[in-house]
């Protein structure tokens, strides 16, 4: 039997054209397959406890347009993304309130639980004193980290407060009152019965007669889904001194 001899540059060629088509399918494929969404983080994962430092980190994702929107603006802070409120909040979280509360709880925090449901379900009765109420329990302080930020950033940089009354977070509590509110709420502005977490600043009676009105301030914030972290710490007051 005769033997061929063997084209060198045809065998080159071959090649190349076989590998050309081996590229186009890989890249076909590629653009075939679904794209993987971005997804939050698990409850176990998303949700850090330090009881030595007397701390929480609860992982979270921005949405600083929903806070601007019309319904209640600069009310929700972070709220649990299956809550009623999540639409409105500036930050979502997969952590429900139930285990923040529980996460709180075992830190050390005392929930006040000075807050019943006529605190917001009077808010239009000047003759009720319930709206004045403020939110009580242990004070806590809150911050974020982000990016490549390895500082914690306080919300006094990233909100603006007309008033000027400031922050005074308390672990209100009011785990009573989530089965009648369903709103996911973890921490508000004001000193709000749905939440785990309310601003002692301000009343709901505040918030009516529109005492202040906290917006973010645009040149500092993080933009809509970016992750974030928010760390939740007691306050420790001095030994023998009250808390409040």
């Amino acid at each position: 039997m005769k033997n061929t001899p063997v084209d060198p540059a045809r065998t080159r060629w071959v090649y190349i054209g076989g590998m050309a088509v081996v590229v186009f399918l890989l890249i076909l494929a590629a653009t075939l397959l679904p794209t993987r969404p971005h997804t939050p983080a698990r409850t176990g994962d998303a949700l850090q406890v330090d009881p030595d430092q007397k701390e929480i980190r609860i992982a979270s994702v921005a949405h600083p347009s929903r806070f601007k929107r019309t319904g209640m603006p600069g009310y929700h802070f972070l709220v649990w993304g299956k809550g009623r409120a999540a639409g409105n909040a500036l930050f979502t979280t997969p952590v429900d309130d139930r285990a923040v509360h529980a996460a709180l709880v075992r830190i050390g925090a005392l929930p006040g639980n000075a807050l019943g449901m006529d605190t917001w379900e009077a808010r239009s009765d000047s003759n009720n004193s319930a709206p004045d109420k403020q939110i009580e329990g242990s004070p806590v302080r809150i911050a974020l980290l982000w990016g490549d930020r390895n500082r914690l950033t306080p919300l006094a940089d990233l909100l603006q407060d007309p008033a000027g009354r400031g922050f005074d977070f308390r672990f209100g509590g009011h785990a009573d009152n989530i089965p009648i509110w369903k709103s996911g709420c973890v921490v508000c502005l004001y000193s709000c019965p749905g939440a785990k977490i309310g601003n002692a600043a301000y009343t709901i009676r505040d918030y009516v007669n529109k005492t202040t009105a906290f917006r973010i301030r645009e040149d500092r914030f993080p933009p809509d889904g970016t992750p974030v972290t928010l760390v939740f710490r007691l306050v420790q007051p001095p030994t023998g001194a009250p808390a409040d």
